[in-house]
């Protein structure tokens, strides 16, 4: 419950059935456990919420938002008088504690408040659900025990960990534990800080492949391999900009030559004799200078956000693959190579 109001904060109003449903992702148990199985973790519907905040005619759903009832009507004296609910939001209570009733429970859970949200008819928690790409009977599905969903998961099995990492399932190892844990509290979005994302994904990448060095082409798998799974999560890519847009500019450049993370991972995995130079520069000097704000600020909290101004925007992949194509890289060796057709020279130089 502390949750759902931290959902709601900044939004002002009553706590309605998204923020209920945003509260459970963040309590142990088997609600949670069903709702990140389909991918509706604390990371995608809160950035879902962060998107809709303050904007007029985003929502299909009104919650009943005419029959708000405070906290007291509905738990009784362990309620607060000021607090309020959606109608939605009340007869998903009511539902969760009848039915921990019947199963004589010592108390409901997120488990018995999830079922009371899905089963309730048509509110935003199941639109939030929808919007992440979730279908709520699934969900369901997962709470009675069973597979959910059976989707087509075509994402290459190699990008799985970059996939986790996003939806907060894992967080990437190189992080101090300080912003590990501050970063798993706040719920960052990484797809709506693609340079930010590049950076830790490049040392992620150089280490699944083994290498003892970092350099420019981990980079560029990083760049391909955050593109190719913020494009499967729009709902996060888009947070708070319609579109990829300039974000994913580097990618979107990348595969305009003909690239994609499969191909640049097989030529490094290929062991067939591609033999790549220095760096022209250290690989830190590429990746700070178009790293972006800090991560561990989220878009509505802090001086910056939107209720105090325009908060930093990201720079996208743009900047940070124009430079690693712009000078003597191995990215750039690595890119010539695989563009290069048969007997002409390089593909970014012709």
């Amino acid at each position: 419950m502390g949750a759902a109001r931290g959902a709601r904060s900044g939004a002002g109003g009553p706590i309605g059935s998204e923020h209920l449903l945003a509260g459970i992702t963040t309590a142990k148990g088997a609600g949670r456990e069903a709702l990140a199985a389909e991918g509706a973790t604390k990371v995608a519907l809160l950035a879902v919420l962060r998107d809709r905040m303050d904007r007029d005619g985003v929502w299909g759903a009104d919650d009943d938002a005419d029959g708000v009832v405070s906290e007291k009507d509905v738990l009784g004296e362990e309620g607060e008088e000021r607090t309020r609910y959606t109608g939605a939001a009340a007869r998903a209570l009511t539902a969760a504690m009848e039915q921990a009733r019947r199963e004589d429970a010592k108390k409901f859970g997120g488990e018995h408040l999830l079922r009371g949200l899905l089963e309730g008819g048509d509110n935003r928690a199941v639109e939030v659900l929808g919007a992440c790409g979730v279908s709520p009977q699934a969900v369901l599905a997962r709470l009675d025990g069973g597979n959910g969903s059976q989707g087509d998961d075509s994402l290459d099995p190699r990008l799985h960990p970059t996939r986790d990492v996003l939806l907060g399932h894992s967080h990437y190892r190189r992080a101090p534990l300080w912003m590990r844990w501050l970063l798993k509290a706040s719920g960052v979005n990484w797809a709506a800080r693609p340079a930010w994302w590049v950076r830790m994904e490049t040392y992620e990448q150089a280490r699944r492949l083994g290498s003892d060095a970092v350099g420019t082409e981990h980079v560029l798998l990083a760049v391909l391999a955050t593109h190719e799974v913020a494009l499967r999560y729009p709902h996060l890519a888009e947070e708070s900009t319609p579109g990829l847009g300039s974000r994913y500019a580097g990618g979107e450049r990348l595969v305009s030559l003909g690239l994609d993370y499969a191909s640049v991972h097989g030529a490094l995995t290929a062991g067939d004799g591609l033999r790549l130079t220095s760096d022209a520069r250290p690989v830190e000097q590429y990746i700070d200078e178009t790293k972006g704000p800090d991560p561990t600020r989220t878009p509505d909290s802090g001086p910056n956000s939107r209720s105090g101004g325009e908060a930093a925007a990201d720079p996208g992949t743009g900047p940070l693959v124009e430079a690693l194509l712009g000078e003597e890289t191995r990215a750039r060796q690595l890119v010539d190579a695989l563009t290069a057709s048969p007997g002409s020279g390089s593909g970014i130089g012709n």
